[in-house]
Order: structure tokens, then C-alpha cells, then sequence
């Protein structure tokens, strides 16, 4: 089809798509789930294939004709293609809906008919209409584009025309806009040493701040727009200053006693900083007076590795939002500024979390996070908990202007696997099927000659399975769910693992256990409608759940064939669990070490580990050993615990580095599957706001 051929006949009643009611005039999908709603560019993606159902629409004409006179690239209809593919529950390989074409384009292969309730709908452009800014907050006025029928999708298509904004060898992070929206200030550097960088938003020199040898850190501006707040780290010691981009004078804000994060706020008034205070076994939220440096608590995390990170004031200073949780298992929390026991949980979504920047005093907040299936920016609304993913795919730690314009760290992480022999010292590790993306939570299966593991090397998270001397391949399940921590039934023919639903709306993670041979995924309802991880006995006959409780997990035991409910063991709330040999093993919220029971009803010991909250996703059981990473002599290695003989067997120098379940043994001992984390590639990148303009036809 050529550029200059008519444009097919667009669909502009209800008409039903497979098993959906497409409904043009309010963006919504009827089907068996209920109602989804879409943003407006997916929905015409949608009605341009349907214009010709079965027929290839070459990419440059999808291209043309929903982004009219746009500069768009391919990679931002590749996004709209995958988002549009998960709203519909579609898989790129077994495609029911939109299949690809490699080199050619698009096709829609489902069946299209009128549908609906043949009412008319009201009347709208191929490319929707836009209205004028719409200004939200106060103390910090955001201008963001926005459709008429949808707030969100201006902004999605405003992240989609992001450019980059800065291109640096070394790392460039945490950016910040002054009050006036035209300048961005940043760290660049990495490892001990960065520096900051203040930058005009829109093109000119820059200025470096601070001096070598040190790592200064997220710069925020005073309102006055002449000084900055940065962290400063030295040597082990730590400071929040004040420095005046005039005279380059510095004055202390607050000192290193507190311990205080690198992430960390300013009130829009500058008369208050909110910092992440490390106290022994916790991290809580403290207010810092900026004139007088007095400090007093604002959260308290609980016990067990929770800590309260990220804080960002609102516009009006009058809340801070902020993360709480472990590393990998965060939510979005708010607190009134001056009401410490007014601390709520803002959405029960949670997992890996980078920062939120507010878009009014009263929200939404723009979120990076990995909530709806990969890292991105999703726009929480405060008042349901629901989110919306919004693109910018890799984004981490946003910030936006008075004028609109967006700004983030675009981050590539990769860690990938590594076969290590766990009984020559010395043997050199071997890389295992590496890529640019993300591997991690590795399992053998019980002869030892395969695994599974977590991955998003082919865009999405999805388990994998393969042996150790062939290719990886992604098994075929649904993408409306994540799968994490996979582990293999003893005969090697399945895998158990836990589910979590990817929408808006938080949904709770659930035990399934799938079939190898042929995809099967069967839910096990039975172990409830919660369940945070799923461990089969070597011998098949149980299987124990954990189910939460609180910030802990409560461990339930349930015969593997259905045969009765589950019963509680009579075990304190843990941290996390293992399962090895006739080993049960666990760890407790804000304790040190580890408790071993027998499976075959044995009293339970204590075993002299070095294990805390902070390694709580870094250990794992095989027989009857057990494996954890540890610090000796400033190195990290990983170090081998025999369990019958209560004492360490050996250390290697070969430890997991990745973030999450990052080790895992063979049933024999004899080989080891570590996760490794590389030095991730961090950009910023810029999406800046339309400005406002008139006469637009409709």
C-alpha cells in the first residue's frame, strides 16, 4: 500500500473483535474479564487494523496513519503493539489478535463484525482531538497535555516523543528541574566519585558542582533557583549541604550521625528536608529543619527489612510519598508532613520501585516502578490505588517541571547466569545464555541437568526453562500474569511457581504449578487466594506455602494432590523459607541468623548463619547444606553452611550480585547457578510538554 492510497474505511460503531465489544466512543473493551478501558492511540491502533481485518498493515502506514504528522520511530509503535497485545491478553508467538510479520508489518487476525448496541457514537477524528493544558497544583504548577475523554493519554504520548537529553559515558542520575522549570540539575559520575552537573533544560552549557574524590549526589533547588541541597560521601562519611551556585559557599544541613540516604527531598518552601535515616535494623523517614537543624521522626518502617525510602514532598508541602518494603517487594506509602500517624498505604501494588514525582498537591503521582510487568512510568491515582502505565520503558526516579516537561534516568540493568562448580576451588565459572536484559531466580531441576529461571531478555518477565548445555526457551503462558520463583516438582516434569496479575488494580499473587510437556498451568486454589511462594517436598508428597502475614509469611503445608486443606505449622511468622534433603529452613523478620527443622517432625535449632534482613531474598537450601552470600576481608563471597555438621564446609569468591533469588544448588551440591548483576547503562532522558495552543479543528 502506498503513501498515497486512500485510507481504508475506519470502524466507527460497536463492533466485536474475537471475543471482545469494542466500544470506539468511550475507548472500552467488553470481554469475558470484565471492561478494560484503553487509551485513546491504542484504540486507534486497534480500529486501523480493524479497517482491514486480515490484511498486512505495513508499519510505516500504521506509522502514518495514527501518528499524522508526528515524528514517531519504531520503537513507539512496538510499545503501542505490546501494551495493546497485553490489554487483550495476547501472545506475540501463539497470536490470537495482532500477529507481526517480521519485515512487513501487522495483521489482525481475529474476526471482525458490527456489535454492540447500535447506538451512534459521538463523532471523532482518526487522531483524537487534543485539549489545552490542564494546570495542576499550586506551589508547583504542572502544565500536562491531555485528551479530552482521557488525562493520561496526552502524557503517554508526550513520554512516547521523549528524547535523549544527555549522552555521558559515566553514569547520570537523579535529575531535578529548578522551580522555573530551565535548568536540570544531576549527578554524573560513578562508583565513589560523581559530581553535579546543572544543565539548561533546552540547550547550553553546562556547570560542574563539587570536587573530585567525592560522590555528590541528587541535587534539589531552593526556591530561589541559586542554591542547591546535595549529598556529599567521602571516605565512609556522609553530609546534606547547602551550596550557592553564585558564590560556591557551602553550609551544612545535616551531618553523617543519622546515616542518611542519597535520596532525598526538599520542601517547596526550602525550609525542611526529608531524608532516609538508617537506624540499627530499619530505615525511617526523618524531617530536618533547615534553618535551625532540628530533627524529629516522621515513619518508623517496621522489623524485617522494611525500610521507608524515596520520600518526594508534595507541590504544597503539606505530604511526602515514599517506598516501603525490601528491595524487590516495595509499595507506595503517603504521610501528612506534620502527622506522623497519619502514615497509609497510597496502592497494594508492589515490587520494584524507583521513584515517584507528584503531579498536584493532591496527586497523581508518576511512578517508576515494575508494577504492570517491566519497568516504566505508571500514573497512580491516590484516591482508588489504581495505576496506569504510561510508557517510558527503563525509566527510574522522574521529576517534572513547572512547564510540564518530564524528566528520568533511563536505565538498562543486566545480570545474567553463571554455572559455577561448587566442589573444585578455583574452577572458572562458566556465562550461561547471556543477554542485554535481566536473569534471575534460577532452579535445577532434580537430576541437576536443567533449569528454570525469571527473565525479561524477549521484553517481558517470563520463566524459562533449559539445559545446561542448550538454548533457553520462554514457556508459553499468558501474559496477564508475572511468574516468580519457579521450582521443579521432583519428577522433573513440572514447575511450581507463584502468579501475580498485571493490571491496574492490585490483585493477589496465587500458587500455580504448570506442566513442561505442554504448557498446562493449573491454579492451586487450595492453598488459598494469597500465596508468596509455593516449595514442593524432595519426596512429592507436600507442598508448603507461604501466605503473608503482615510484612512475615505464615508457613502452611497441604498434601500435593488436593486430598485435604492446608494446615498451619506451628512456626512463627518468617522472613522467608527453604526447603532441602529433610531440611525445612527459615528466617525471621529483624532477627540474625537461622532456624532448621526436620521434616519428619524433629525439634527445631537454631543454625549460626550470617543472614539478616539484608540478605533476605540471597540464600537457598539444597540437602543438606546451605548456601548465602557473606563479607570477609572486604570481599564478598559465597559460603557454604553443611547443616548435620553445624559448621562452614567452604568459601568461593564467585557470589550473586543480582538483585532478588540469585543463587541456586543442584540437588547433589555440585554445581551452583549464581546471578550476577553488570554495570547498568544510565541515561537521562527528556519528554517535554506541548505548548498550549488554539484553533485546533475538532
Amino acid at each position: 500500500m502506498s503513501a498515497a492510497s486512500p485510507l481504508p474505511r475506519r470502524p466507527t460503531g460497536p463492533l466485536r473483535i474475537g471475543e471482545f465489544e469494542v466500544q470506539p466512543a468511550s475507548n472500552e473493551l467488553r470481554g469475558p474479564a470484565g471492561t478494560i478501558r484503553l487509551r485513546p492511540l491504542l484504540m486507534e491502533v486497534l480500529l486501523r487494523l480493524a479497517a482491514e481485518p486480515g490484511a498486512v498493515v505495513a508499519r510505516e502506514r500504521l506509522i502514518e496513519d495514527v501518528w499524522p504528522r508526528r515524528m514517531v520511530n519504531d520503537e513507539v509503535l512496538s510499545r503501542a503493539i505490546a501494551e495493546l497485545r497485553t490489554a487483550l491478553g495476547d501472545d506475540p508467538r501463539q497470536p490470537r489478535y495482532v500477529e507481526t510479520l517480521p519485515k512487513a508489518g501487522y495483521r489482525l487476525v481475529a474476526a471482525v463484525e458490527p456489535g454492540g448496541d447500535g447506538r451512534s457514537p459521538a463523532r471523532r477524528r482518526w487522531l483524537p482531538a487534543l485539549a489545552a493544558s490542564v494546570v495542576l497544583g499550586s506551589a508547583a504548577t504542572v502544565a500536562l497535555l491531555v485528551t479530552r475523554t482521557d488525562p493520561a493519554a496526552g502524557l503517554a504520548d508526550q513520554l512516547a516523543a521523549a528524547q535523549p537529553f544527555t549522552a555521558d559515558l559515566q553514569l547520570e542520575l537523579g535529575p531535578r528541574f529548578s522551580p522555573d522549570g530551565s535548568r536540570v540539575a544531576f549527578a554524573l559520575g560513578e562508583g565513589d566519585e560523581a559530581r553535579v552537573v546543572v544543565q539548561p533544560a533546552r540547550g547550553g552549557a553546562r556547570r560542574l558542582v563539587g570536587q573530585a574524590g567525592a560522590a555528590h549526589l541528587s541535587p534539589v533547588f531552593f526556591p530561589d533557583g541559586r542554591r542547591l541541597a546535595l549529598w556529599r560521601g567521602r571516605g565512609g562519611e556522609c553530609e546534606i549541604v547547602e551550596h550557592d551556585l553564585d558564590s560556591g559557599a557551602e553550609r551544612r544541613l545535616l551531618d553523617c550521625e543519622l546515616r542518611p540516604r542519597p535520596r532525598f527531598d526538599l520542601s517547596p518552601d526550602g525550609s525542611r528536608l526529608v531524608v532516609s535515616a538508617t537506624a540499627p535494623g530499619r530505615v525511617g523517614l526523618v524531617i530536618v529543619d533547615v534553618a535551625s537543624g532540628a530533627r524529629r521522626a516522621l515513619t518508623t518502617a517496621k522489623a524485617g527489612g522494611d525500610d521507608d525510602v524515596d520520600p518526594r514532598f508534595s507541590p504544597d508541602g503539606a505530604r511526602v510519598a515514599f517506598f516501603r518494603g525490601t528491595a524487590s517487594h516495595r509499595r507506595l506509602w503517603t504521610v501528612a508532613a506534620d502527622d506522623p500517624a497519619g502514615a497509609r498505604q497510597a496502592s497494594a501494588l508492589e515490587g520494584l520501585c524507583y521513584g515517584a514525582a507528584w503531579l498536584g498537591p493532591r496527586g497523581p503521582l508518576l511512578v517508576a516502578s515494575d508494577w504492570l510487568g517491566f519497568r516504566a512510568l505508571t500514573l497512580l491515582d491516590l484516591g482508588t490505588g489504581e495505576a496506569r502505565l504510561l510508557g517510558a520503558r527503563g525509566a527510574r526516579y522522574p521529576d517534572v517541571s513547572a512547564a510540564g516537561d518530564v524528566a528520568w534516568e533511563s536505565a538498562v540493568y543486566r545480570a545474567d547466569l553463571w554455572l559455577v562448580d561448587a566442589l573444585q576451588e578455583g574452577a572458572s565459572p562458566r556465562l550461561l545464555w547471556p543477554s542485554t536484559r535481566y536473569t534471575n531466580m534460577p532452579a535445577f531441576s532434580p537430576d541437576g541437568a536443567r533449569l528454570a529461571f525469571v527473565s525479561n531478555r524477549d521484553g517481558f518477565e517470563a520463566l524459562y526453562v533449559a539445559p545446561l548445555s542448550g538454548e533457553p526457551a520462554r514457556l508459553p503462558l499468558p501474559q496477564a500474569y508475572r511468574y516468580i520463583r519457579p521450582k521443579w516438582s521432583p519428577d522433573g516434569r513440572s514447575l511450581y511457581a507463584v502468579r501475580i496479575p498485571v493490571g491496574r488494580r492490585p490483585a493477589a499473587p496465587q500458587a500455580v504449578r504448570i506442566g513442561l510437556a505442554d504448557a498446562r498451568l493449573e491454579a492451586l486454589e487450595v492453598l488459598g487466594a494469597a500465596v508468596t511462594a509455593v516449595i514442593p517436598s524432595d519426596d512429592g508428597r507436600w507442598l508448603y506455602a507461604g501466605v503473608p502475614e503482615g510484612e512475615a509469611m505464615r508457613i502452611l503445608r497441604a498434601p500435593a494432590d488436593g486430598s485435604a486443606p492446608p494446615e498451619r505449622l506451628p512456626l512463627p511468622p518468617v522472613a522467608e523459607f527453604h526447603l532441602g534433603g529433610a531440611n525445612l529452613v527459615f528466617t525471621r523478620p529483624g532477627e540474625r541468623g537461622a532456624t532448621r527443622c526436620r521434616l519428619d517432625g524433629g525439634a527445631c535449632e537454631p543454625v549460626a548463619v550470617a543472614l539478616d534482613d539484608s540478605l533476605r531474598f540471597d540464600w537457598v537450601v539444597a540437602g543438606d547444606a546451605l548456601y548465602y552470600p557473606t563479607t570477609a576481608g572486604g570481599r564478598r563471597q559465597l559460603e557454604r553452611f553443611d547443616l548435620a555438621r553445624g559448621q562452614v564446609a567452604w568459601r568461593r569468591d564467585f557470589a550473586p550480585t543480582a538483585t532478588g533469588l540469585a543463587v541456586a544448588a543442584s540437588p547433589d551440591g555440585s554445581r551452583l547457578a549464581v546471578s550476577r548483576a553488570e554495570k547498568p547503562a544510565i541515561d537521562l532522558m527528556i519528554a517535554r510538554a506541548p505548548r498550549p495552543f488554539a484553533g485546533r479543528e475538532e
